[in-house]
């Protein structure tokens, strides 16, 4: 009865589910037809420029496209769910996998969950790992422009060499730069620049993004400000590292309590207590 029950609560689940993926599929495509987009503009602004740096990143990283299809594709999680499932029980009848029903469920329950809630964190996970990546870079190839600007080369030129030749140093950096060209071919440099700032959510890229327009707008000295950005970037990564060093003895109050005083007490004390204890037996 209990097997029973299981199953009619799972398969009420996978139903449930797909009706809901339906229902909103077609609450999706009438309002697309009657036009009311419109009016949910600016709650999606910020999921829309995640997905400007989620499709910049997948370029890249194989691991990202792979969670970022199995999240938004509902009908493909269930089919791993199933597909995995069937796998783990045709590995308890052929013998191989020994456990009981009610343990074979509880895999497949944790399975569910797990191909549920998995895919959207390690896709966030590995995104802002990329963009922290992408900070920490910036100063070396900021340096790199101002070079290549300080030998002859325009702000376009320098970004489309740099480009090209860093793809070694970060791959994300080179395609988000690989872009910003190629929108510079259609658009002009300022809406390049204009794009990178609203989609990257990095102070760094940001602030790298305001110089370019700032002396391209106004014919400032691009070489000396580029200079003192990658200097300016670097003392805030400095003070980072040095803040998040100093808040290491705080965080480490706790695992030292646990792990060292507990059982210097227990060393101390413990062959008093046992003499005690001998003592008072006999």
């Amino acid at each position: 009865m209990f097997y029973l029950f299981s199953l009619l609560m799972m398969v009420l689940g996978l139903g449930g589910i797909l009706i809901h993926f339906l229902k909103e599929k077609n609450k999706n495509k009438a309002l697309m037809l009657l036009n009311v987009y419109k009016h949910s503009r600016n709650d999606t602004e910020n999921q829309d420029h995640a997905s400007h740096v989620e499709k910049i990143l997948i370029k890249s990283s194989r691991l990202i496209s792979i969670a970022s299809l199995l999240d938004k594709n509902v009908i493909l999680k269930m089919l791993t769910v199933v597909t995995l499932g069937g796998v783990l029980f045709l590995l308890n009848i052929s013998g191989i996998l020994q456990v009981s029903m009610n343990v074979l469920l509880i895999c497949f329950l944790i399975l569910s969950v797990s191909v549920i809630i998995l895919p959207d964190m390690v896709k966030k996970r590995i995104i802002v790992k990329r963009l922290k990546s992408i900070s920490n870079d910036l100063p070396f190839i900021i340096d790199m422009m101002a070079v290549c600007i300080q030998s002859g080369m325009t702000v376009e030129k320098s970004m489309r060499y740099i480009s090209d030749n860093t793809k070694h140093v970060n791959k994300d950096i080179a395609k988000i730069l690989e872009r910003v060209m190629l929108k510079t071919e259609v658009s002009g440099i300022n809406a390049a620049l204009e794009q990178l700032y609203q989609e990257i959510a990095s102070n760094e890229v940001r602030m790298f993004c305001t110089t370019l327009q700032q002396s391209i707008n106004f014919g400032s000295s691009i070489y000396k400000m580029l200079i003192a950005l990658g200097k300016e970037m670097r003392d805030i990564q400095l003070l980072d590292m040095e803040e998040k060093v100093a808040s290491l003895s705080a965080k480490m109050t706790m695992p030292m309590i646990g792990f060292i005083m507990f059982p210097l007490l227990a060393i101390i004390v413990g062959p008093g207590l046992i003499g005690m204890m001998a003592l008072w037996g006999s």
